[in-house]
């Protein structure tokens, strides 16, 4: 057959594997990327067994008894061996063709390991169709059953037509499964193709017929709609041919692809979650204002949750995501038309307000605030949450937007330190508030790099025995340019940037050394105090890792005694209960510190296992002003004992301090009176010497 060498050129253009076997399953032909997969020179597989190819050999006799019956096999995945002894995973489609009363049997063979790539437009080069387009003519128009054969197994749409008239000339079958009309529907109406394109983009489709001259090739992506009325997205690659005076295409449905890439698209600049424009939204929002409105005022709102990691952390993330949904419809539901709204990460909102009228403002910024105020339901549970703003002018607070996010953070964490659930602008004096942080920050990072912390240490006495009854352990931070600086300042800090954790492994470290030092000095019994803050005690495994690192030191739990604060047991009193039940069932003590100054609830206590209540040492100090707290010290004593805890009293500075709390039964006493904290090696100093280092009679 006159055609067949061509043709033969262009299976060796084709991106999938092409065999022609006999019978026997002697291979006829091979092309180019059948060679290429399986690893043998091309050569070589002629005269071949294509037996030798499978790893399963029976795949290729009941293969060839489903084509004998069926004119055709359904696509089947089939393992071949490569010529290095790897499996090529590929699925395969076998035919029958009869030639010249021979039986021969054609194979179209994809390799799944470039599916992703083989599912892409096929692309014939342009020397492809420059110097095989006479024969492929001449192929289609002469109906070529094996031509037919080939190409009724391609997946793209391959055509032709007039390059004046836009008439269609030729396609194959692969036709109706991208318009959902068959082959012979559109060869009888030759302009149907035309009708199929999208309204939209007839247009576009038009103009680039008209542009595209003899002799170029060129990419367009288009809509079309199917006969069913689904709209199809189509990518062709298009060939003007300068002597055939006609367009010659190969056209994919990019549909699945163009969608993904719609989606990845949209994503980059929305939340995944509420679907709310991102941070990276909101940049570009901000400077296309900067550049094409720069003189347009506008407000900017910074919304935190308050304590929504305390949610996220006891009811899981599931709980908190549904929260954050509600949320975001709520805010939607609250800004109008021209406002733009942001997801800013987390539980961070970010409002842009068009009218800057400060009237207007206060009023929005006072709806978000009453928006909390309705609980969020969520699995038949009420949350109740609250939110804190910070709020920035342009251009008067900022000019560009880095600096309008940072001062609107910067306003919204002063709403914070003043409450929570309220709004604040902002003002320049707050920015000296930042600089302190980082400076003290610095000195934080620069204590912790240099192993500048050191515990000191406050004696506590037994007010009936007078005796030393243990050590409260107090952090210092003595720098060598700064001085010393006080806890008061950089505990702060280190709460707030999340260094109290780091620094919370020193004071155990530390307070163990102490503890190992003094036991092998004096065997009076005798325990350490360490603070505890909020942070360590959400730390899911804080407590069992206390309890290993006292076992790996060897330390009986008893000489240990954690105290925290009212507030960061509030925090989150669920969790807190937890820890501190693990750790009072280890063998530590637990001691609730600055009782008095938080909630002053003993409705909570009952709840937890407290051994050791601290009275806040500004009740003490005011006993005997005007007005003092006498009674509710007294109170605070008496309650505490009915339910089984003993009572200290922090801040005894004066004698008149130590004898009206020994009078009324405190039972430890702690303050300047009796002495003041001390160095690691003072202490140990006068232990070995036996010298009193506080003051243990009363006046």
């Amino acid at each position: 057959m006159q055609t067949e060498a061509p043709l033969y050129d262009v299976l060796n253009y084709l991106p999938e594997g092409i065999l022609m076997v006999d019978e026997r399953g002697v291979i006829l032909f091979a092309n180019e990327a059948f060679s290429e997969m399986v690893g043998y020179e091309n050569d070589l597989l002629l005269g071949l067994n294509i037996l030798s190819l499978l790893a399963d050999i029976d795949v290729f006799s009941k293969c060839i008894t489903k084509v004998m019956d069926e004119g055709k096999s359904l696509d089947a995945e089939t393992d071949f061996l490569h010529r290095d002894g790897r499996i090529v995973q590929a699925i395969k489609s076998v035919r029958m063709i009869r030639k010249d009363d021979h039986v021969r049997f054609f194979v179209n063979i994809r390799n799944l390991t470039d599916i992703n790539r083989l599912n892409k437009e096929l692309r014939l080069s342009k020397e492809l169709i420059e110097y095989q387009a006479q024969e492929l003519s001449t192929l289609l128009n002469s109906k070529n059953q094996e031509l037919e054969e080939i190409l009724s197994s391609i997946d793209e749409v391959i055509w032709y037509i007039d390059n004046k008239t836009l008439s269609l000339h030729y396609v194959n079958n692969a036709v109706e499964g991208v318009f959902g009309f068959t082959k012979e529907t559109f060869l009888s109406d030759p302009s149907l193709w035309q009708q199929q394109i999208h309204p939209d983009d007839r247009e576009l489709v038009k103009m680039f017929f008209q542009t595209l001259r003899p002799g170029q090739s060129q990419e367009i992506r288009f809509r079309i709609l199917r006969n069913d009325g689904e709209s199809r997205w189509l990518n062709s690659r298009i060939h003007h041919h300068p002597t055939l005076k006609l367009f010659i295409g190969i056209t994919t449905d990019i549909t699945s692809s163009k969608t993904q890439s719609d989606e990845i698209a949209f994503l980059a600049y929305h939340d995944p979650l509420t679907l709310l424009p991102n941070r990276a939204k909101l940049k570009l929002q901000l400077e296309n204002r900067f550049e094409h409105s720069a003189s347009t005022p506008f407000a900017l709102l910074f919304l935190d949750l308050d304590n929504f990691k305390n949610i996220n952390d006891t009811m899981g993330h599931e709980v908190g995501d549904k929260i954050l949904l509600e949320v975001s419809r709520r805010i939607l539901e609250t800004t109008e038309e021209h406002d733009f709204c942001a997801r800013f990460g987390g539980d961070e909102f970010v409002v842009l307000l068009q009218n800057t009228d400060v009237s207007h403002v206060d009023t929005f910024a006072e709806r978000m605030i009453q928006m909390f105020k309705r609980p969020f339901r969520v699995n038949e549970i009420d949350f109740f949450l609250s939110t804190s703003i910070g709020i920035v002018l342009y251009p008067q607070d900022a000019k560009n937007g880095e600096d309008l996010i940072k001062h609107a953070d910067t306003a919204m964490y002063e709403a914070k330190n003043k409450g929570k659930n309220q709004f604040v602008y902002y003002h320049s004096s707050m920015q000296r508030a930042i600089h302190n942080f980082l400076y003290i920050e610095s000195l934080v990072r620069d204590g912790l790099k240099q192993n500048l912390f050191e515990l000191y240490f406050q004696p506590l006495i037994d007010s009936t025995t007078l005796r030393l009854e243990g050590y409260e352990a107090l952090m210092r931070l003595p720098h060598p340019t700064e001085g010393f600086v006080s806890p008061d300042i950089f505990i702060t800090v280190a709460e707030t940037n999340g260094d109290i954790l780091l620094i919370g492994e020193v004071v155990l470290q530390q307070a163990c050394d102490f503890i190992t030092s003094v036991r092998q000095i004096c065997s009076q019994p005798f325990f350490v105090a360490i603070n505890v803050s909020s942070k360590q005690l959400l730390q899911e495994h804080f407590s069992q890792d206390l309890l290993n690192y006292l076992k790996e030191r060897d330390i009986p739990p008893s000489f240990l005694k954690v105290e925290l604060t009212e507030s960061a047991v509030m925090e989150n009193i669920d969790v807190a209960a937890v820890q501190l039940n693990k750790l009072k069932d280890g063998g530590v003590r637990i001691a609730l510190d600055d009782f008095g100054t938080g909630y002053s609830s003993f409705a909570y206590l009952a709840q937890l296992p407290i051994d050791t209540l601290k009275i806040d040492k500004s009740f003490i100090l005011t006993l005997f002003e005007v007005n003092s707290n006498r009674h509710i010290v007294e109170a605070m004593s008496n309650l505490a004992h009915v339910l089984g805890m003993s009572v200290t009293a922090e801040g005894v500075e004066e004698s008149e301090h130590f004898d009206f709390l020994i009078k009324n039964k405190i039972d430890t006493l702690q303050g300047y009176h009796l002495s003041r904290p001390l160095p690691r090696n003072v202490i140990l100093q006068k232990l070995q010497n036996s010298d009193p280092y506080f003051t243990p009679l009363p006046s």
